[in-house]
């Protein structure tokens, strides 16, 4: 691998050469003072008096000496205000200050000139100033001082930036953030271990800004959800060239490129105590919930797919045909065929398969029509030949991304994932499953599950809860959502679990107005002088032996704080493209 390159810091007061006089301007008027200061010095030795008076004719070496002076100080004391004006300038600032400090000084020791008398004049300016400071500085920062009484909310600047250790290429990259002082772009990375959240409107730059920097750099495994095959396409030879196995399941070809397999029922081994469970969370994966009136409907689905799922995973009949198409089958058949079906999973070893195979020969023949409906219905993604050749047999194992360096990329095409998507929930279901019991093995880097479009995916209770409990355990989840409504309308009440327990959330802007509000209220309240200015007139007329006029004009201005919100729900909605909000733990938000 290449050496990452080194970033720019600047701590204290020093800074690196690269970041000083980057500015056209800075170095434009660093120069123009240096002439002017060899001029200075020329004249003060006679070398541009025996110059210019071999040249010109004449000379008046205390004439010119008063002019350039006025110029420099002139320009000088300008430019000195406008550094303690901003800021952003204080490291190049104090380096300046001191050099024209020591260079006030020696004028003043070692001219007795009108230049020397200049200086001191300054000097005693200077000193007085200082002085004066000494006593009323605090006071006069404690005026100078926002108010916080409504609230601190503030933007992260460059020093909390640098103090956090987020300003690096380490971690994961979510983009750049400009520093003022240098007028360069700097890398703003998360390095800590909980989940993390992208909130992205569609073609709003997450795949060039985030996903795709990322997965040409992670070295841990990857686990991809890829809609449309661009994540593979991109990054998959890189990966590879980064000594990854990588993995494309992509039944449909969209990528042009060799294509994975994997059979979830591989999972289900003979002899295993947690069988009948993995076989349920393979069924809870596939039977969505309807919700309302139909759960009964469900749950009896559920429980009807997972006898079958375990018949065919334990059957001697079922040697050969062990995949989710031969669980698709055994659905089609009805009458006396579907009868023999069921006597024969009496005699399996397993109570799970004998207890499906007892109930179903004691429903009514209507209530298992409408049971098998109920699973026919839910299982349709399975009649795609594709689809069902990419579940025959298994190219990987998911137990395997946390003990070698995998890359697992899962390609289905946008017009599929409505159809299918339950396609993608077996398999993220069963690879996050078998990673989060591993809890002995913890490797250098987490396993990465990035799910793109989450919420297409339906409500997957086993990435809820990962959100929750799993970080740490050599797992990292980073859900892409394209707004929060959309995990509003799935997960319910539920949908601030993947907010609260992201160490980091990225905000590219969306025009969803619940999403935005939300942001709004994340940004916080700050506290900002608010400046009101009255103007009253009064007209007095006198009617006596002499008519008299008079008129009174007041002017009264009045400063005081007042609430803001840092960030108004319509300034978020007009984000531009290339901006985004970043919110990690324990900072102030962060412009990049």
């Amino acid at each position: 691998m290449t050496d990452k390159p080194k970033i720019p810091r600047i701590n204290g007061g020093s800074f690196p050469p690269s970041a000083f006089l980057k500015n056209k301007t800075e170095r434009f008027i660093t120069g123009l003072f240096l002439g002017l200061f060899g001029m200075i010095i020329a004249a003060q030795t006679g070398v541009l008096d025996s110059l210019l008076h071999t040249r010109l004719g004449h000379y008046a070496p205390d004439l010119t000496m008063y002019r350039v002076s006025v110029v420099l100080i002139s320009g000088a004391i300008g430019f000195v205000i406008g550094w303690l004006i901003v800021p952003a300038k204080d490291p190049l600032r104090q380096v300046t200050l001191g050099v024209m400090l020591g260079g006030l000084i020696a004028v003043i020791i070692l001219d007795h000139g009108q230049l020397g008398w200049m200086g001191a004049a300054i000097g005693s300016a200077i000193a007085f100033a200082v002085g004066v400071h000494y006593w009323t500085g605090g006071l006069m920062d404690k005026i100078r001082q926002t108010p916080n009484t409504f609230g601190t909310a503030a933007w992260a600047t460059i020093a909390e930036l640098m103090q956090a250790s987020v300003l690096t290429l380490e971690g994961f990259v979510l983009g750049y953030v400009q520093d003022p002082s240098s007028q360069t772009s700097e890398p703003l990375s998360y390095t800590g271990v909980r989940h993390l959240l992208t909130i992205a409107s569609n073609r709003s730059g997450k795949g060039t800004s985030a996903i795709i920097p990322n997965l040409l750099r992670y070295a841990g495994s990857v686990l991809v959800v890829d809609p449309k095959g661009e994540n593979a396409m991109i990054t998959a030879k890189c990966r590879k060239a980064l000594g990854q196995a990588v993995y494309i399941i992509d039944p449909w070809g969209i990528t042009g490129m060799a294509a994975a397999c994997f059979n979830p029922l591989d999972w289900l081994v003979a002899g295993d105590v947690d069988i009948s469970d993995n076989a349920m969370l393979l069924a809870d994966a596939i039977i969505m919930a309807s919700g309302g009136d139909e759960r009964f409907w469900d749950e009896e689905a559920k429980a009807l797919l997972l006898g079958l799922i375990l018949y065919v995973a334990l059957s001697k009949d079922e040697d050969g045909r062990r995949h989710l198409g031969r669980v698709s089958d055994l659905l089609l058949p009805d009458g006396a065929e579907l009868n023999a079906l069921f006597k024969n999973m009496l005699a399996s070893p397993n109570h799970v398969v004998r207890s499906t195979g007892a109930r179903c020969l004691q429903k009514e023949e209507k209530l298992l029509s409408n049971v098998m409906a109920s699973v026919q219905a839910q299982t349709h993604f399975l009649d795609s030949p594709r689809l069902r050749e990419s579940l025959s047999r298994s190219d990987f194992r998911f137990e395997d991304l946390k003990t070698k360096a995998m890359s697992v990329y899962l390609v289905l095409p946008a017009d599929k994932l409505n159809s299918h998507e339950r396609w993608l929930r077996l398999l993220i279901q069963q690879a996050l499953t078998v990673n989060a019991r591993n809890i002995e093995q913890t490797p250098d880097k987490p396993v990465l599950f990035l799910l793109d479009e989450m919420p297409a995916l339906g409500k997957l209770t086993m990435v809820e809860q990962a959100f929750g409990l799993m970080a740490g355990f050599g797992i990292q989840i980073w859900g892409i959502c394209q707004d929060l409504s959309q995990l509003k309308r799935i997960y319910g009440d539920g949908w601030e679990t993947f907010v609260s327990n992201a160490g980091m959330i990225q905000y590219f802007g969306s025009r969803d107005n619940m999403t935005a509000e939300y942001f709004s209220k994340l940004c916080g309240v700050t506290t900002v002088w608010d400046v009101s200015t009255a103007l009253a007139r009064a007209i007095g007329v006198s009617n006596g032996q002499h008519t008299s006029h008079s008129s009174t004009t007041t002017d009264t201005e009045s400063v005081s704080g007042k609430q803001r919100k840092l960030a108004y729900a319509d300034e978020l909605m007009r984000l531009p493209d290339d901006h985004q909000l970043v919110f990690i733990e324990n900072m102030n938000p962060i412009k990049a």
